[in-house]
């Protein structure tokens, strides 16, 4: 009994010094008043301006990109993702599969849906992008729950495996029906 109430007394006591230390360190790196106040200057250097609400009858300009594929095999990657949510076409121009060659590549464009599976849109195969040509793909959909788009290739000369690998001299995603 007497061994129990020594621990106990000496914990609090070690607790109330800790707390004393704690506080007196505090209030000593605390800053007088003075040197907190501060005045703002306009004309300060390193000043940045932060942009508002665009001006009105502003448009938002399409998140449209190019890109290319390198080294790709059938469900190996995902391509990066963009904002959309409406209309998608992608472009492949320049298609070749290194070093067996290639006839078609599938194209399944996926909608980003944030905490849960995401949406699958339907797949493309395109065949011209082997033969000097450039494919197109054309997704005219809307999904709610999600804003951003990307796609990823399930299959190569319609395979979900293949020797080689693919690569795309270039990928055009357009996120505008009207161009």
């Amino acid at each position: 009994m007497i061994d129990r109430h020594f621990y106990v007394g000496l914990g609090i006591a070690l607790a109330a010094g800790l707390m004393t230390v704690t506080a007196t360190t505090a209030h000593a790196d605390s800053p007088s008043e003075s040197e907190d106040a501060y005045t703002f200057n306009p004309n300060e250097a390193g000043l940045i301006h932060l942009y508002g609400e665009p001006d009105a009858g502003a448009a938002v300009q399409p998140m449209n990109f190019t890109s290319e594929l390198k080294n790709w095999k059938p469900g190996s990657k995902e391509s990066r993702h963009w904002a959309d949510n409406d209309y998608t076409e992608i472009q492949f121009t320049g298609c070749r599969v290194k070093p067996t060659g290639g006839k078609s590549v599938t194209v399944r464009l996926f909608q980003a849906i944030p905490f849960s599976r995401d949406k699958e849109m339907g797949d493309k195969t395109f065949t011209a992008c082997f033969s000097g040509g450039t494919s197109r793909g054309e997704w005219d959909v809307h999904y709610d729950g999600g804003d951003n788009r990307y796609f990823t290739i399930p299959k190569v000369n319609g395979s979900g495996s293949i020797e080689g690998s693919l690569e795309v001299d270039k990928v055009y995603v357009d996120t505008t029906k009207a161009d």
